[in-house]
């Protein structure tokens, strides 16, 4: 318990948004008031709700762009796509790298992840029912893990 306890206070310490005191509930809250704790909240909606992801999402000021069949939004630094239909949504932070997000991943949630690999070896989570998290670095063909960017892909299977 107290090694879960350590291990859980390490994540929070690693978030960037949070002040000194990681596991402080105004870090926590501050943690998910950012755009990145709005993005992963809304992306883990958005594999299974759209509309719900897209209302968090426009509500939270991020400018919203449409094309067939997807919606895109941006802020300062993060850029989340999903479809409009359930099955995926996927969160790119051109600041974060890949420790920092998994960490926000982790602190944020509110069980548990059971964490994995893909075929090309990239951390997986398993969230809910059937949704997964992959998280790799950013860009087309991206590495697993990268120090200056981070891209967290929510999917159903296929």
């Amino acid at each position: 318990m107290i090694r879960a306890f350590s291990l859980c206070a390490l994540t929070l310490a690693a978030l960037p948004a949070f002040a000194e005191d990681a596991a402080s509930p105004e870090a926590l809250a501050a943690a998910r008031n950012s755009d990145q704790g709005i993005a992963i909240a809304a992306c883990r909606t958005g594999a299974t709700d759209p509309d719900a992801a897209d209302q968090t999402l426009v509500k939270a000021g991020f400018q919203k762009t449409e094309d067939e069949g997807s919606w895109q939004y941006t802020s300062a630094t993060l850029t989340v796509m999903m479809w409009t239909v359930p099955g995926f949504c996927m969160i790119e932070d051109s600041e974060t790298g890949t420790k920092a997000m998994a960490a926000a991943l982790l602190a944020l949630s509110d069980t548990p992840l059971k964490a994995g690999t893909d075929g090309d070896g990239c951390t997986t989570y398993r969230l809910y029912g059937d949704v997964t998290g992959t998280l790799t670095g950013p860009g087309q063909d991206p590495e697993c893990t990268s120090e200056t960017g981070a891209t967290l892909r929510f999917s159903l299977p296929n």
